[in-house]
């Protein structure tokens, strides 16, 4: 029996596109926190490729912008790459959130807050507990409020007073009192925030230490469940 030509012809080109693709996820992978940027010579070094092959797989990657090259001639990760990770962020913060917003609502009566940074340099609120009264904090799943302003952006960017949380009064919403900390990740990068809102004549400035207290330690547990440390 003659071996099919076209079959052989499909198998080659199956196999020099798997090539591509795990030369392509070896070049990403030259990208670390303590690397975070290469040149062109030390990619093809870590990946053992030729300067020439390097060179056509990172300019296929930074057409599709997972890698993107620096005003010094270094490349880095490229923006496409950094909304996955957020994806892929987001996805474990929702996932991993449940009992300490819970405990948080049941500490405070109020409504329990989990918010990362979007994509336009805001702060989204990804996941809610709402308070059991009657009059409450309305749902805001879904939207962002600036970073700037906002116990929950202040939290997120790292701007918490020496007990490790932000409290605003009056800001997004008239009457509305927040209190945010901030969740750190493996490297102590901050990932995002826990917070608390409710209406200002029900939150006394006791109780904004009290509830800060509340969202530290919920945001400290949420940080070993997520990174084991």
């Amino acid at each position: 029996m003659q071996p099919d030509p076209m079959t052989d012809s499909r198998e080659t080109s199956d196999k020099s596109q798997v090539r591509s693709v795990t030369r392509a996820l070896e070049i990403l992978s030259c990208f670390t926190p303590d690397k975070p940027t290469a040149s062109l010579s030390e990619i093809a070094r870590k990946t053992g490729l030729a300067v020439t092959t390097a060179g056509r797989l990172i300019a296929t990657l930074e057409g599709a912008s997972f890698i993107r090259r620096h005003s010094d001639g270094e490349y880095g990760l490229g923006t496409q790459l950094l909304q996955f990770g957020l994806t892929a962020l987001s996805t474990s913060l929702y996932q991993a959130a449940e009992p300490y917003l819970l405990a948080i609502a049941a500490t405070s009566g109020e409504t329990a807050n989990l918010g990362v940074l979007n994509g336009d340099g805001g702060v989204m609120y990804l996941r809610q507990i709402e308070s059991r009264h009657a009059i409450r904090h309305a749902t805001w799943v879904g939207r962002s409020v600036p970073a700037v302003g906002t116990a929950i952006g202040a939290a997120i960017r790292g701007q918490v007073n020496g007990d490790g949380f932000a409290a605003t009064r009056f800001t997004i919403e008239p009457d509305v009192t927040a209190i945010a900390a901030p969740i750190y990740g493996a490297l102590g990068q901050i990932v995002g925030a826990l917070s608390v809102t409710g209406p200002t004549y029900r939150i006394s400035d006791q109780q904004i230490v009290e509830y800060g207290r509340c969202v530290v330690e919920q945001a400290g547990k949420m940080r070993i469940a997520l990174c084991g440390n």
